[in-house]
C-alpha cells in the first residue's frame, strides 16, 4: 500500500453533493486539508430545480444553468392545461454533467486532495477515520459520506427515463410541463406522468416518470415516450435522439452505505419524500455542515425539512400506496388553484406555514384525514 495521506476531513462519493460539499469546506477554511474520494461521475444529468429570484447562485452553478422560467403547466388525463405563473421563483434546468466537470476543476484549483478510486473499507480509529481505497491508504479527523444509498424494494420510489432529442424545426412546446397524465400508463400500483423541458427552440427533454414501489423495465418507460412524441410532436418535424438519461429517487427511506457515518445528500435525507427532489435539501445540508466545520464542531446527518413537511410527506406517501388516484387529485387541484410561487415553496419546503396551510385548504381531504385515522 502507497503513502498513508492524511486530512482534516475526507468527502466519500464525488458526485454532485460531494464534489460541492468538499470546495465549500475548502474555499471557507482554505488551510484545511480536504481529500475528495471517488472516480470522477461524468454521466449525464440534468437537475431541474426551483430556485428564488433573489438568491445568490455561485457563478459555476449560474453557469451551468441551460435555461430558467417563471411559467410551468400541467396536464389532466382529459388534455386540459393548467399553467401557472411565479413572481419570485424560477424553474432552472440545470446541466449536471458541466457542473460536475467545474466543481472538479474548481476542487483542483482549491488545492483539495483528489483520490479517484472507489472506497473500499473505512474504519473509525482513535484518530478519527481510516479508509481504504485499491492500494492509497488515508486517514481523516472527520469524514462525510455522499454516497448514493441503497433503496429498499419496499420504499416508493420515483424512476424515470429521459430522451432528449434535436428536432429539424421548432417545436412549439415553450414551458416546462411538470406533470402530463395523458400518459400511457407505466405503474399499475402507483402514478405514471410525462414530463417535458423545452431545453431550446429545437431541443426537447421528455422524461416518462413513476411513483411506485415497482421497479418497471426501461422498455415501458420508452414506449410511453414514443407514444407522447407521436400525440404531442407535430407530425412532418424530423427528430433525432441525441442523450438518455435515468434515475431512481428514494420517496422514503433509504439503507445508506454506512448507517454510523455523517452523510450528506441521498443518504443523509435529502430528497423529499413526496417528490423526489433533491437540490434544496442537498444544499441546507452541505450550510449546515460548513458551519460545523468552521467551528471546529463533529460532523453530523442533520435533519433538513420540516416536522410539518415530513409529517405531511407521511400522509402523502401513505395516500400513494393505497388511492393513487388521490394524489393524482391533489397534483391537479393544486396546479388550478395554488399561485406558482406557493407551489414551489411548498414543494421546497419554503417560507414557513403560509403555502403549507394554502396547499392543505385546496387538497382534497378525505383521503388525508383516512391516512391519519390509519397512522
Amino acid at each position: 500500500m502507497s503513502t498513508t495521506l492524511k486530512a482534516d476531513v475526507a468527502i466519500i462519493g464525488a458526485g454532485i453533493a460531494g464534489l460541492s460539499l468538499a470546495t465549500r469546506l475548502k474555499q471557507e477554511n482554505p488551510s484545511a486539508h480536504v481529500t475528495l474520494v471517488g472516480p470522477e461521475d461524468l454521466r449525464p444529468q440534468r437537475i431541474s430545480t426551483w430556485i428564488e429570484s433573489n438568491n445568490t447562485v455561485p457563478a459555476f452553478v449560474k453557469s451551468c444553468i441551460d435555461k430558467q422560467w417563471s411559467t410551468w403547466r400541467f396536464r389532466d388525463k382529459f388534455g386540459n392545461v393548467y399553467t401557472q405563473h411565479a413572481n419570485t421563483t424560477y424553474y432552472a434546468a440545470i446541466d449536471g454533467k458541466r457542473l460536475k466537470e467545474q466543481l472538479e476543476e474548481h476542487a483542483k484549483l482549491l488545492g483539495i486532495q483528489r483520490i479517484k478510486e472507489r472506497c473500499d473499507s473505512v474504519e473509525r480509529t482513535s484518530m478519527g477515520y481510516q479508509f481504504i481505497c485499491k492500494d492509497q491508504g488515508a486517514v481523516s479527523t472527520q469524514l462525510v459520506d455522499t454516497r448514493p444509498p441503497a433503496i429498499p424494494s419496499t420504499t416508493i420510489k420515483q424512476q424515470f427515463v429521459g430522451r432528449i432529442i434535436r428536432c429539424d424545426n421548432p417545436h412549439e412546446h415553450t414551458m416546462p410541463q411538470l406533470m402530463d397524465f395523458t400518459a400511457r400508463p407505466i405503474a399499475n400500483d402507483g402514478l405514471t406522468f410525462v414530463y417535458t423541458l423545452p431545453l431550446s427552440d429545437h431541443d426537447l427533454l421528455i422524461e416518462a416518470t413513476t411513483f411506485s414501489p415497482t421497479l418497471y423495465a426501461q422498455a415501458d418507460y420508452e414506449a410511453c415516450i414514443g407514444q407522447w412524441i407521436e400525440n404531442h410532436l407535430a407530425p412532418n418535424n424530423a427528430w433525432q435522439h441525441i442523450e438518455t438519461e435515468s434515475g431512481i429517487l428514494p420517496m422514503g427511506p433509504v439503507a445508506p452505505a454506512d448507517g454510523t457515518l455523517a452523510r450528506c445528500g441521498i443518504a443523509g435525507g435529502s430528497s423529499r419524500a413526496s417528490t423526489g427532489y433533491a437540490w434544496h435539501g442537498t444544499q441546507r445540508q452541505i450550510t449546515q455542515l460548513a458551519k460545523a466545520f468552521a467551528l471546529g464542531a463533529d460532523l453530523t446527518t442533520e435533519q433538513v425539512y420540516s416536522y410539518r413537511a415530513r409529517f405531511m410527506d407521511t400522509l402523502f406517501l401513505r395516500v400513494l400506496q393505497h388511492q393513487p388516484e388521490a394524489i393524482y387529485q391533489l397534483f391537479m387541484v393544486m396546479a388550478k388553484r395554488l399561485p406558482g410561487d406557493t407551489l414551489a415553496h411548498f414543494l421546497c419546503d419554503e417560507d414557513g406555514w403560509r403555502p403549507c396551510l394554502r396547499t392543505i385548504i385546496t387538497a382534497p381531504k378525505w383521503p388525508f384525514i383516512r391516512a391519519l385515522w390509519q397512522a
